[in-house]
């Protein structure tokens, strides 16, 4: 008696059960971005000839520096991007914060603002957790061999980390919507 296939892939198996990926900024000096490129995990074997795999994100959960978490009147933010639109060092501002979320290479944003409250406390509650995915539970798929991480804060008095834990797995689609993909991801 012959099994059905299921239609999605994680490691190579058909197992269509998702996987964690832990990313950390590196240190991020006050009002300054920190960008890491991260390469994924995405098997290129070439075996199958219509179609390719590709990185499906699902959900991520950032925890932006956590080091820093006692630090009043700042604002933390940070981002996914398909290739690199800033610098490490490179000085933030809400312009250019404003400018990174609207290009159409940026995903998964967020941001957080901390102020002193009039009782004296300021109340932030972690992870800041996103979901990606659609009605139907297909995320946000990314054709290309590696992610730029953008984080940076405004207004922040000492130096911090940021850790994002990006929930996905791995799809096997046709190659015409591959390269289509491939291209919109690429600028």
């Amino acid at each position: 008696m012959k099994r059905g296939r299921g239609g999605s892939v994680t490691g190579g198996t058909g197992d269509i059960k998702p996987q964690i990926l832990t990313m950390v900024s590196g240190t991020s000096t006050a009002g300054q971005y920190n960008v890491i490129q991260q390469n994924l995990p995405v098997p290129r074997f070439g075996t199958m000839k219509t179609k390719a795999t590709v990185f499906e994100i699902l959900s991520l959960e950032w925890y932006p520096q956590l080091s820093d978490i006692a630090d009043p009147d700042s604002v933390y933010f940070g981002y996914f991007a398909t290739q690199q639109l800033r610098s490490t060092g490179d000085t933030t501002t809400g312009a250019t914060v404003g400018t990174d979320v609207a290009d159409p290479v940026t995903f998964g944003a967020f941001a957080v603002q901390k102020d002193f409250t009039t009782s004296g406390a300021t109340v932030l509650y972690y992870p800041v957790s996103l979901d990606l995915t659609d009605g139907n539970g297909n995320g946000i798929l990314i054709a290309t061999d590696r992610l730029f991480l953008h984080t940076a804060n405004i207004g922040a008095s000492t130096q911090g980390t940021t850790t994002v834990k990006v929930k996905y797995r791995l799809v096997n689609i046709g190659i015409n919507e591959y390269v289509g993909i491939v291209q919109s991801q690429q600028g």
